[in-house]
């Protein structure tokens, strides 16, 4: 009998409650909007969607939020893996009620679970130029094995010099495109955070690179864009990563997430920086002329950079933890 599992009813602590809200506070999101909100019932915490935050010019069909959420879930599990609990996952059905986590019998984590977990607290995102240093062999193999979590996502790195002047090609008139889309250019300048404010949310204007490949990932007014040449020098120079999945429902858009948050914590638990592009996939041309030729079609999901970081960067400040949770959520 002393060797049969049993379930642990009781409810979460107050003390497990939060350290799972300041793991999942601490997921990267598209804009800093921190799309999300949790209940938790007895032993099971569940994650949903917020639907009133939603940067309609940049993220129109809410792909973007749902990576985001996706991140968050990742951030979930690994807190909840920390705290000693198997971590037990069950998808919902309703697209705002996303999905729920049951912490049941014991399971101590592993190191890798417990490595992510701690690098939670220190990643941050990237936008500026890395220095010279390449990413080395050993790990982008290991930032690879991360984003390729599941079984639906695909990941590859972006290579040789025909690779890159493609992807440049691509980047640079995604960046044209929404440097001169003023709706675009309104709705992102007031998601940039003044720094004279406390309000949470936002991008830090610090933050933003203004020239270089993390700088067009995210184009602003200032952003100046350079020559197809020069760009893809960069992408040469840089580790690009990008994840795909075969479908474009809201499951892949959750498995983009934990892929892509999984290869950033590994990331930075290796001392590397990394930044997020998704801007440009918002553009059904970008994202088509990413598919490799000739092979089974996948949807793309996210760029990703990673280097050694050559300055610190500022990071982006959350809600109150308190507001993180709603039982009733919209």
């Amino acid at each position: 009998m002393d060797d049969i599992e049993r379930v642990d009813d009781r409810p979460w602590s107050p003390e497990e409650v939060a350290t799972i809200a300041r793991a999942v506070n601490r997921a990267p999101s598209v804009h800093n909007t921190q799309p999300w909100s949790l209940s938790v019932h007895d032993r099971v915490v569940e994650l949903h969607q917020r639907d009133d935050i939603a940067p309609s010019q940049y993220d129109p069909e809410g792909r973007d939020r749902l990576i985001s959420c996706g991140a968050a879930l990742t951030n979930l599990v690994l807190a909840i893996r920390e705290l000693g609990w198997r971590a037990e996952l069950a998808f919902g059905d309703d697209p705002r009620q996303l999905a729920s986590v049951t912490g049941s019998t014991r399971l101590p984590p592993s190191e890798a679970e417990l490595q992510r977990y701690e690098a939670i607290a220190h990643r941050a995102s990237h936008r500026r130029p890395f220095d010279s240093r390449p990413v080395s062999g050993p790990d982008e193999e290991a930032l690879l094995s991360a984003a390729e979590c599941l079984p639906s996502l695909r990941a590859r790195w972006i290579t040789g010099s025909e690779e890159a002047l493609h992807l440049a090609r691509l980047l640079t008139y995604a960046a044209r495109v929404q440097h001169a889309d003023e709706y675009y250019q309104r709705e992102l300048a007031s998601w940039i955070a003044d720094p004279t404010e406390s309000k949470p949310g936002g991008v830090p204007a610090k933050a933003l690179g203004t020239q270089g490949l993390g700088a067009v990932g995210l184009v602003s007014g200032s952003t100046h864009v350079p020559d197809e040449a020069w760009l893809a020098a960069r992408v040469e120079a840089e580790s690009v990563l990008l994840l795909s999945t075969p479908d474009d429902g809201v499951r892949a858009h959750l498995d983009a997430g934990a892929a892509l948050q999984n290869a950033w914590l590994e990331a930075t638990h290796r001392a590397l920086g990394a930044s997020v592009m998704t801007q440009c996939l918002q553009l059904d041309e970008v994202r088509e002329g990413l598919a490799q030729p000739g092979h089974q079609p996948d949807s793309i999901q996210a760029l990703m950079r990673f280097g050694h970081p050559a300055t610190i960067v500022p990071r982006s400040t959350r809600r109150p933890l308190e507001e993180i949770f709603n039982d009733n959520p919209r």
